[in-house]
């Protein structure tokens, strides 16, 4: 099958990993994947797979762009034309008419305007939340990650942490978005050891909460790592305290590390996880609660992620991802094809 991913962001976060993770394993399947987006997107891609460079720093209805784009498509001659985001779909959708492959868009936050999505032949959620925006011709197929096998270290003596408290970690980017302001007041005065791993600009608040923390509960922001999965593998626990989430590549990473989980009413979390191990969003009282009685019984904590984890391997993982897409794909070019 001859697939192009197009893709018009500039940045280099979760959206550009996925892309680039599901080319990758596109092409190791025997696809033959083609990518237009901008250049400094293409220097990351191994060589073997087909890349045409676009101005993707234009606005997506500048004519300049659209010619580009549309130019590349028409050459490239691919069974499937799959847009990545808002800012790719709306191009293709205007694109469409010109174009004699099969369209699919893939959603990845949550959208006020979705009629781009729509006018394409088939739309791809990473959430069941986000699906329920369309009435049809629409499927989930969650974000996968590499299958990951980290060795669990000691917490506790690597960063100095009582040795009798139970330890959390909590991973994301310091901005309020994730609620680590409601997870410090739901945490605090508990007796307990957090760490809290990412870089962002509510550092300097998050700082004064814990610097107020009763002696009996321990923070720690450690920042940015390269070991986010060792840390989660090593924790009694990875806590989600986020306030709104497209999709959670921590949660994915949590529980394919086989931790345990508490998390906040978000995609994906709220999908996959029991009622139990959800708690709403922006309730510091109730997370503190239900972490409470969580942390008094780890075993029952351990048997309520058993079917959790054994979903994510079946459905997270970016083996998963890439089945899943392509079955889209194929159901999409073995209907009649399109006339122009």
């Amino acid at each position: 099958m001859r697939i192009c991913q197009l893709l018009l962001s500039r940045g280099q976060g979760g959206l550009e990993k996925h892309v680039r993770e599901l080319t990758i394993q596109l092409h190791a399947d025997g696809h033959d994947v083609i990518v237009v987006a901008d250049r400094s997107f293409l220097r990351d891609l191994p060589a073997g797979i087909e890349r045409h460079a676009i101005p993707s720093h234009l606005s997506r209805l500048n004519p300049l762009l659209l010619f580009s784009v549309v130019k590349i498509l028409r050459q490239i001659n691919a069974d499937i034309i799959h847009a990545q985001a808002n800012k790719a779909a709306t191009v293709l959708s205007k694109l469409q008419p010109w174009l004699a492959a099969k369209t699919v868009g893939t959603v990845h936050n949550i959208k006020r305007n979705l009629t781009p999505y729509k006018k394409l032949d088939h739309v791809i959620t990473v959430s069941q939340r986000l699906a329920k925006g369309f009435k049809d011709n629409v499927s989930v197929v969650y974000n996968g990650i590499a299958e990951i096998t980290p060795q669990p270290c000691d917490l506790r003596q690597a960063f100095h942490l009582n040795a009798e408290k139970p330890v959390l970690v909590a991973v994301g980017r310091l901005v309020v978005a994730k609620g680590f302001d409601m997870l410090l007041e739901a945490i605090r005065g508990l007796p307990l050891s957090l760490l809290i791993i990412g870089e962002g600009p509510e550092r300097q608040a998050l700082e004064k909460r814990i610097q107020s923390m009763p002696s009996t509960t321990q923070c720690r922001l450690l920042g940015q790592r390269e070991d986010a999965t060792q840390l989660m593998a090593s924790a009694d626990a990875v806590v989600i305290s986020s306030r709104r989430e497209g999709f959670s590549y921590v949660f994915n990473e949590a529980v394919l590390c086989n931790s345990r989980v508490l998390a906040t009413d978000v995609p994906v979390a709220n999908e996959v996880l029991p009622s139990d191990l959800i708690t709403p969003t922006a309730d510091p009282q109730a997370f503190r609660i239900r972490l409470q009685n969580l942390l008094a019984d780890l075993p029952g904590w351990s048997t309520l992620m058993q079917k959790p984890q054994r979903q994510a391997a079946e459905t997270m993982t970016l083996r998963a991802m890439s089945s899943n897409t392509v079955y889209v794909y194929q159901s999409l070019i073995t209907t009649h094809a399109k006339t122009y």
